[in-house]
Parts: C-alpha cells; sequence; structure tokens
C-alpha cells in the first residue's frame, strides 16, 4: 500500500524523538498510529525513515526491501504494511512488534531471557530461515541477520526483520515438501 509523506509524519507526530524506536545505517525508525478509513481503528505501525541525504546504496536498500519483503508473507516476519516515495523522503511502514528487538533483551541486566522463551525465539528464527530459504518461490538471502534485526513480540515470537539487504539467490535450490 501506498502511503502519502503528510499522512506517515503526523502518525508519527512529525518524526519526533519521543517516536524515535531507533536509527540505522541509512535513516531512522519511528512509531506511529494510523487511522484506518474502513473502520476508523488505529494500527500501530514502524515508520523507517531514510535520511535525506540517502546514497544510491540507500535507493537499493529502499527498493530491494519493498520488491521482495512485499511479496513475504510467514507468521515470523515482520510484514511490510506499504511505502512512500516522494520527493520528501523514502519510507516503509511496518506492523510494530511490541516487544522490541533481540538485543535490548540480550543486553537487559534486570532480567536474562529464560531458556524456554530463548528456544521460542531461535525455533521462530529457524522458522523464518527455512521459509526464505527453502519454503518460498525463490530463495531469499536476508544478508543481515544480528540481534537487532529481530523482533519479539509480548510472548516472545520472533520476527525476523530489516530486509534492506536481502537477494533473491539464484543457486537453483527448489523448495523441500513440508
Amino acid at each position: 500500500m501506498r502511503y502519502h509523506y503528510g499522512e506517515l509524519a503526523v502518525a508519527t507526530g512529525d518524526f519526533s524523538n519521543e517516536n524515535k524506536l531507533g536509527r540505522g545505517g541509512f535513516g531512522s525508525v519511528y512509531q506511529g498510529n494510523i487511522v484506518q478509513i474502513l473502520d476508523g481503528s488505529t494500527k500501530h505501525v514502524a515508520v523507517k525513515k531514510f535520511a535525506s541525504e540517502t546514497s544510491s546504496q540507500g535507493r537499493k536498500e529502499f527498493e530491494s526491501e519493498v520488491r521482495i519483503i512485499s511479496r513475504l508473507r510467514h507468521r515470523n516476519l515482520v510484514q511490510l504494511l506499504g511505502w512512500c516515495d516522494s520527493a520528501k523522503g523514502l519510507l516503509l511502514v511496518y506492523e510494530l512488534v511490541p516487544g522490541g528487538s533481540l538485543d535490548k533483551h540480550i543486553h537487559n541486566n534486570s532480567r536474562l531471557l529464560s531458556w524456554s522463551e530463548r528456544y521460542r525465539i531461535i525455533m521462530g528464527l529457524g522458522s523464518a530461515l527455512r521459509y526464505l530459504h527453502r519454503e518460498w518461490d525463490q530463495c531469499v538471502v536476508h544478508g543481515d541477520i544480528k540481534p537487532s534485526n529481530i523482533m519479539l513480540d509480548s510472548s516472545y515470537n520472533t520476527k525476523l526483520g530489516d530486509f534492506g539487504l536481502a537477494r533473491l539467490a539464484t543457486t537453483g535450490l527448489t523448495p523441500e515438501p513440508p
């Protein structure tokens, strides 16, 4: 789904620091709320805003994420909901995963992840990779798996995100039967 820049600016409080979730190599991620036109409900989203001085590599990452992840559907992948490509900037809109990234949980000295939570996380990541490498139409190589790109919901279910470096492999791998 294509969004207008103004709609995403309103949703994120004009990309305010209070709504900033983090910063990466090509821009920042903000949380926001988008009101659904059809039923008036509110959808919680994460908006990745590419830096205004986005390089050609940043543009390639934007296009790669839109081209590849917009077609992927799996319970362990962060869902791309839409994008904005305007003169004011390049933005990607994702579902907001409420538990934050794995790196924040790893570096939380006040609470260690239990063994069952760790198991759930690694099994979810394995399921996402199996889907990307074997179960989807083409083999997708993520290219940037690290704790900050592994999101966790409130039940510690894994959602792999940030497909900016993802590539379609041309290795001739064929999907395995389930």
